[in-house]
């Protein structure tokens, strides 16, 4: 069997619907299911069509198209009028939650044959995944990773455009996963994926809250929604153990309101895991760990405080798992980077400039007051940023604020406008900012443009795209990679 290919699958529609609450089912369901779907691109020759209504658009209009191309089988939240009566339609009141719980039984409940650790918060989900991954395997598990960075099977890379596959895509994954004989999925679970169902009837061995700031108001509309959703995948319907930040105030607030197994970690409140004695540098971060009883000296190379928060979330996940305090100190030892967090490299002058994702206004703040704090005497802090387009309007004067709390000169640049006017972003950021920037439009121009004025004690921090490797401009993904760019001008 290829690494990638799972087994040929099909299943009779029955059995699908096996367990599901329906409101009404017209036609056959003796019927052999080969494929699923929700995207009318995907369909193949006998697949099951998901109608999924979005913000955008709605899948029920895509409903001829799909059974044109091979779908003989609906799963809709009306009915949809179809020339061939004899394709199935099953009516149902949350098309979501149905899809992810046939996309389970499709794929043969994999994940329920694997140890799966979910992260949950705004900042530090993909380092805590890096970090519990690089533990797991000092202990000489297989793992896989699925994440903003991509999906991880052992040490093969498969590309996934979003944070938290679909479903159909997430319980393929899992398939494979298992098939490959793999125990461990460390996942990140973005808020979008808790609103939108995509856990439905998936449990996890334990789901780790990093923290809570401000992101995606576009979708969640206002804080109070979006930490709502957070807080509501804490619960034994979706998690078997909590990882908790005792630091942060929705933390505080799961621990003492969730009907949960949970464990506490943090630095300024009472935890069960907790780091003392800290000492930082340009060359790392040391401090001693409290591990439920266990004292440990850690020593790591990813750098500013709020990475220990996220070594003391993986520390006390792992700990879960019975690991000990020397292994969970080794694995994090090996964590050298993190693709697009924090990563660092030097101009011929001595000038620092580092390429790091964020992109709220926590997320600036915090590697903004670590490159502060860590700069060359007398030399300045230049930043490149931009906000993305159609996404969450009220960050953007807030990060601009950000910036303009460290930065000597702020360029503003394209980050992915999507279908957005650049300028009318660039209008939003410059409000919090209000002086000492300068806009250049084109992201590389931009970059080139602030590694040319960099002298040899200065710092030029690239913010907000990290790892990725496209922008999205007027619905078009173009390659685009902010470290290809700095290795270009590096020579």
């Amino acid at each position: 069997m290829d690494f990638f290919t799972a087994r040929s699958l099909k299943m009779q529609l029955s059995e699908l619907l096996s367990g599901i609450n329906y409101i009404d089912v017209k036609g056959n369901t003796d019927l052999n299911i080969s494929s699923l779907s929700c995207d009318s691109r995907r369909v193949k020759k006998d697949g099951l069509f998901f109608c999924l209504e979005g913000t955008q658009t709605d899948g029920h209009i895509f409903a001829h198209k799909a059974v044109a191309d091979g779908a003989v089988a609906l799963v809709c939240g009306r009915d949809v009028n179809l020339a061939d009566d004899s394709v199935c339609r099953i009516i149902v009141s949350d098309t979501r939650a149905v899809m992810s719980k046939m996309a389970k039984t499709f794929f043969h409940s994999a994940c329920d044959l694997l140890n799966i650790i979910s992260v949950v918060g705004t900042n530090g989900k993909t380092s805590t995944t890096y970090l519990l991954d690089a533990i797991l395997k000092e202990t000489g598990e297989k793992t896989a990773v699925i994440g903003s960075n991509g999906v991880w099977i052992g040490e093969r890379r498969i590309k996934s455009a979003l944070t938290t596959p679909d479903p159909i895509d997430l319980h393929e994954l899992f398939y494979k996963i298992h098939l490959n004989k793999i125990r461990y999925v460390i996942m990140e679970v973005s808020a979008h994926a808790i609103a939108l169902k995509k856990m439905e009837g998936v449990t996890s061995d334990i789901a780790v809250f990093t923290n809570l700031s401000q992101d995606h108001l576009d979708f969640f509309k206002n804080m109070q929604t979006y930490a709502a959703v957070k807080e509501s995948f804490f619960d034994k319907k979706y998690v078997r153990v909590g990882v908790i930040n005792a630091d942060d105030e929705l933390g505080m607030k799961i621990l003492k309101n969730a009907d949960l197994s949970m464990i506490s970690y943090g630095c300024e409140n009472p935890a069960d895991v907790f780091a003392s004695d800290f000492e930082g540098s340009e060359k790392g971060i040391s401090y001693t760990l409290g591990l439920c009883g266990e004292t440990k000296r850690v020593s790591y190379s990813l750098k500013g405080k709020f990475n220990m928060y996220n070594t003391l979330a993986a520390s006390a996940a792992a700990r879960l798992y019975g690991i000990k305090a020397d292994v969970i100190a080794q694995g994090i030892s090996k964590v050298k980077s993190i693709d697009g967090r924090n990563e660092t490299f030097f101009m011929k002058s001595g000038a620092r400039v580092v390429v790091d994702f964020a992109h709220t206004p926590d997320g600036v703040e915090n590697i903004l007051s670590y490159l502060s704090s860590t700069g060359k005497k007398g030399g300045r802090l230049i930043v490149v940023f931009g906000c993305g387009g159609g996404r969450d309007k009220f960050k953007r004067p807030l990060m601009g604020k950000a910036v303009a709390k460290y930065a000597d000169l702020a360029i503003v640049t394209d980050d992915n406008p999507r279908f957005e006017d650049s300028f009318s972003i660039f209008r939003d950021i410059v409000a919090g900012l209000k002086e000492n920037y300068e806009i250049i439009q084109n992201r590389e121009d931009a970059i080139f443009h602030a590694l040319n004025q960099a002298g040899a004690a200065d710092t030029v921090a690239i913010l907000g795209k990290g790892a990725e490797r496209y922008q999205e401009i007027k619905g078009r993904k173009y390659p685009f990679y902010d470290i290809e760019v700095v290795h270009r001008f590096l020579g």
